[in-house]
């Protein structure tokens, strides 16, 4: 929001419209943001102990957070409703060869969410590959999501990144994820 003039001057303190999320006490005005619920939520290494079933990504390193929590080690879950939006990255490798595949996916409160599944196309022997996707979705007070994988193959893994040396490097988790509400 702009203004063509300025909102006060030490001559003439203006007027303001006390509303949502702003309020007056003994002069000063304070705005709060009720939106500020986000949550940042790694884990290291995952396998892929039994072929072809669904994993749940755990998370057992929580980064900054405020009104989201995980809940029994892999449900990412909101004290408040809303719209949020999720973000995700994970890195893969896979020891075998030939081809194969990983799908992604999301569930709500349980249940699968549709057209929230992204594949990933695994060729020969990888040690690594990075994939990333994006999410946004109406989440109920309490409601919680999880984060879902599975492939055909056990040697397909979510695999953290040793701390390296030559240039010093730290370590990296396997898969990150953020959760932050939009509205």
């Amino acid at each position: 929001m702009t203004y063509k003039v300025p909102l006060t001057s030490t001559t003439d303190f203006g007027s303001m419209k006390v509303g949502s999320g702003l309020s007056v006490s003994a002069g000063t005005v304070s705005a709060t943001l009720g939106l500020l619920n986000y949550g940042f939520f790694t884990d290291g290494t995952q396998t892929n102990p039994v072929a072809s079933t669904v994993n749940i990504v755990t998370f057992t390193n929580t980064g900054p957070a405020n009104g989201i929590s995980v809940v029994g080690g892999n449900a990412i879950t909101v004290a408040n409703a809303g719209v949020y939006t999720k973000m995700f990255t994970v890195i893969v490798s896979k020891t075998s060869g030939g081809t194969s595949a990983v799908s992604f996916w999301l569930r709500l409160n349980g249940v699968d969410v549709a057209g929230s599944r992204q594949d990933l196309d695994l060729t020969n022997t990888l040690s690594q590959i990075f994939a990333s996707g994006n999410y946004t979705l109406n989440i109920p007070a309490g409601g919680n999501i999880q984060l879902c994988w599975s492939s055909a193959d056990t040697t397909v893994v979510l695999a953290a990144l040793p701390a390296a040396v030559a240039p010093i490097r730290p370590s990296g988790d396997s898969v990150k994820v953020t959760l932050t509400r939009i509205s």
